[in-house]
């Protein structure tokens, strides 16, 4: 219950009390005085006509005291005057019956009037010669009580409802900031860091509002310099500082770990460039100048990568480049090398001598297979370059990845199961163990990670890269994600949540991109809130980073189901950092290219290590993938990574 309703609520039952209280001390004071007026106009009507018929002498003379009796009874209020003798007989006797006009009876029952009967003597010298007896009628006490009840009651109701009104007033302009308050803290909660603007005029809430106000400053000025203090090391390790972009050992672990997984990298070219002439031009002009064309040549190459989502392009040795396009058909790589060397015609020198500017172009074009390594890749593409070299123009060449041959058969038949719908029978769920690293596994939500597998017509599995390039080429994302959501939903209807808590749901770019899927995607979570809880609707960060809006948008929307939020691959893209902190998730989980080899490399360390106080400070939760090996568990522990998934945890089953 809000405060400013609880004292709301308390005064109102304060003022209630003290309204009925004081309305029955009025009633009940005004019921006193008015017995004592009849008493005492009782009384003195009997001591007045006992004086009247001794003056008189009328003692026996009964019709005179009928008519003195009758005299004051008409002209007051009386029940009853009566005159008896001495010796008991009764002279004369007016009663009326108690009738009361105007006032209801259940006033009357719950505040009697009590008339007392009064007496006086008549004396004949000094012999008592008749009592008069004398009952005040109590119908116009009863008509003034009710009067002044009835108006203490709407004075006293109209001052309680003014009064109470004001003090609500009062209460809700006193206690409105803690409103922006409230609202201030659960920014903070989100990432936000917004300030209180307009300061309460209550002292101890303007000293609220100003340590608020700092702490909210404060704190964003430590997630401030511990993501610039994380985003500067990597920057020293992993960034050429040149050209920014990244060097050759990020390029190199990035590749080697795109290329040890199909899931990843399941075929897509590699571009080795090289400037010729950079050194003597360096000689020549200096090396602001050859930094200046290096930096150009960045940007242009950097224009043509813009075109291929995911692609990768790195600052290797001296004036050399790397690219890496994933999924690009072999039949378009011609295309791309044409756009590599026409778009770096901007850095030609002319007239062409041997130590003229110009750019040369390696290709090789990599389809996953068991024992493909970075070094055999770059070594494929380093022949080509030699090759386009030779040739003495700007030229590009597509050299050979030792490879092994696709299985043409089943390429053909996994066209054919996503033209027709992608039957849910052929696709098949496996879950993958994610392990706690730190907190008790009771309080561990996130257990696992799903993984999609298609069948063979012969029952053999499909490797995730054959149908993931499939179905990435024919725009059926949507469906596959569609036919996974509804498989998942249906296995924990039917068998509770995976290893008892949250399982992991990778969702694709074009999936988050795509309205109606996301419209699908909501009203299915939504109408089953139960199983939606055990739900991480995860999303590779090179996804958020190039639609950063538009996925945060989706990200808010579904949260509203109960269902969990999750990055995938953190740390592949240099601004992650930045944007980290306006994303509203509840688990990152770091790119397996900064795992593997993680415990010979202090870098990968020290940056995982910024990683997770910075997230952790956001309180988002770390999970490693690829841990393959015990020293790696023991490493990323050591680390404060709250959660780890790899083959040393768990295959996926």
């Amino acid at each position: 219950m809000k405060l400013s309703r609880l004292l709301v609520g308390v005064i109102s039952l304060l003022w209630g009390v003290v309204f009925i209280a004081t309305l029955y001390i009025v009633i009940n004071n005004t019921r006193g005085y008015l017995e004592r007026q009849m008493e005492a106009h009782a009384q003195d009507t009997a001591t007045s006509l006992g004086l009247s018929i001794t003056q008189s002498k009328s003692f026996d003379d009964p019709i005179a005291i009928e008519l003195m009796t009758s005299a004051i009874f008409d002209r007051g209020y009386y029940s009853e005057i009566g005159v008896k003798k001495a010796s008991g007989e009764t002279v004369f006797r007016k009663r009326v019956d108690l009738v009361v006009d105007g006032v209801p009876q259940w006033f009357m029952n719950s505040f009697s009037l009590p008339t007392p009967r009064m007496v006086a003597s008549v004396m004949d010298g000094w012999v008592k010669a008749a009592d008069i007896e004398v009952e005040s009628h109590p119908g116009h006490a009863y008509k003034e009580l009710w009067e002044i009840s009835q108006n203490s009651f709407w004075v006293l109701l109209s001052v309680a409802a003014v009064s109470l009104l004001l003090v609500v007033t009062v209460l809700r302009l006193a206690l409105k900031p803690l409103d922006d308050m409230e609202r201030q803290a659960i920014d903070i909660s989100k990432r936000k860091f917004t300030l209180l603007e307009k300061m309460p005029w209550a002292r101890e809430l303007q000293s609220i509002s100003t340590a608020l106000n700092s702490m909210c400053l404060s704190v964003e000025r430590m997630l401030t310099e511990q993501t610039d203090l994380a985003d500067k090391m990597r920057k020293k390790a992993y960034v050429d500082h040149v050209t920014g972009l990244m060097n050759r050992n990020d390029f190199s672990e990035q590749l080697s770990h795109l290329i040890s997984a199909s899931t990843k990298l399941s075929q897509g070219a590699l571009v080795v460039v090289r400037v010729r002439g950079f050194a003597a031009f360096n000689e020549r002009e200096g090396r602001p100048a050859g930094d200046t064309m290096l930096r150009r040549t960045a940007d242009l190459l950097g224009e043509i990568c813009a075109r291929y989502p995911r692609s990768l392009l790195a600052k290797l040795d001296g004036p050399e480049f790397g690219i890496v396009v994933p999924e690009i058909s072999e039949p378009d790589v011609a295309r791309l090398g044409d756009e590599v060397i026409n778009g770096l015609a901007e850095i030609e020198e002319t007239p062409r001598t041997e130590d003229s500017i110009m750019a040369h172009a390696g290709m090789a074009y990599h389809r996953f297979h068991d024992g493909a390594s970075f070094g055999k890749l770059m070594a494929a593409a380093g022949q080509a370059l030699a090759i386009a070299q030779g040739r003495g123009v700007p030229a590009w060449h597509l050299g050979e990845e030792e490879k092994a041959e696709e299985n043409a058969a089943m390429t053909l038949e996994i066209n054919g199961l996503f033209k027709v719908g992608l039957p849910a029978a052929r696709v098949m769920l496996q879950f993958q163990e994610v392990r706690t690293c730190h907190a008790p596994p009771e309080q561990w939500q996130y257990r696992s990670e799903t993984c999609v597998r298609i069948l063979g017509s012969d029952g053999s599995i499909v490797r995730a890269g054959l149908f993931m390039a499939t179905a990435k080429r024919l725009g059926a994302m949507q469906l596959l994600d569609r036919v996974v959501t509804e498989k998942l939903l249906s296995h924990l209807a039917a068998h509770g949540p995976v290893r008892g808590a949250a399982t992991a749901l990778n969702l694709s770019l074009e999936s988050m991109l795509d309205p109606p899927f996301v419209d699908w995607l909501y009203g299915k979570l939504n109408a089953q809130r139960n199983l939606a809880k055990y739900i991480i609707i995860e999303v590779a960060e090179h996804s958020i980073a190039s639609h950063l809006d538009v996925v945060k948008k989706v990200f808010s929307r579904l949260r509203e189901t109960g269902a969990r939020l999750s990055i995938d691959r953190f740390g592949q893209n240099t601004t992650s950092l930045g944007f980290l902190r306006g994303m509203e998730v509840d688990y990152i989980k770091i790119d397996g290219g900064y795992t593997r080899g993680l415990v010979g490399s202090t870098d990968k360390q020290f940056f995982i290590q910024a990683l997770v106080g910075i997230a952790h400070g956001l309180g988002i939760q770390v999970v490693c993938e690829y841990i393959e090996t015990a020293q790696d568990f023991e490493a990323v522990i050591a680390l404060a990574v709250d959660g780890a998934q790899g083959y040393f945890i768990g295959k996926p089953e």
